[in-house]
C-alpha cells in the first residue's frame, strides 16, 4: 500500500519530467497538416467579391423570416384596404350581433372617467 509520501515523490516526478513527443511523430503531424492546406486551398471557393444578400432577404431576417414579412405584408395590406375603403353602414351589423340597430360607442370619451361629482 502507497503512503502520502509515496505518492508526493511520485506527483513530484511525473510533474518534473514532461514527455516530448519524438521528431517523427512531429513531422508526420506537420506533412500531415500541409496535405490538409493544400487540399484546402484547391477546394476552396475562388476568391471573388463577396455576395450581398438582397433587400428583401435582408428585410425577410429583420422580421424573423419569410412568414414574419409575410404576416406583417397581409396585415399591412389589410389595413390599408379598411382605411382607404371606408366600410359602409354598419347597422346591419350592430343589428345581428346586438339585435336592435342602436350604435355601440366603440372610442367613448374620457367624461365619464372625469366626473366631479363627489
Amino acid at each position: 500500500m502507497m503512503t502520502e509520501d509515496d505518492l508526493d515523490a511520485l506527483f513530484a516526478t511525473a510533474k518534473s519530467s514532461t514527455p516530448q513527443p519524438s521528431f517523427a511523430l512531429t513531422q508526420r503531424v506537420l506533412a500531415a497538416a500541409d496535405a490538409e492546406m493544400e487540399l484546402y486551398v484547391k477546394h476552396a471557393a475562388p476568391s471573388r467579391m463577396p455576395v450581398r444578400a438582397s433587400f428583401w432577404a435582408t428585410l425577410s431576417a429583420a422580421f424573423g423570416g419569410g412568414g414574419a414579412l409575410a404576416g406583417m405584408v397581409t396585415a399591412t395590406v389589410a389595413g390599408f384596404y379598411i382605411g382607404f375603403a371606408q366600410p359602409g353602414d354598419t347597422a346591419l351589423v350592430t343589428a345581428v350581433l346586438g339585435g336592435d340597430s342602436a350604435m355601440i360607442d366603440l372610442m367613448p370619451g374620457l367624461d365619464a372617467l372625469l366626473d366631479e361629482t363627489p
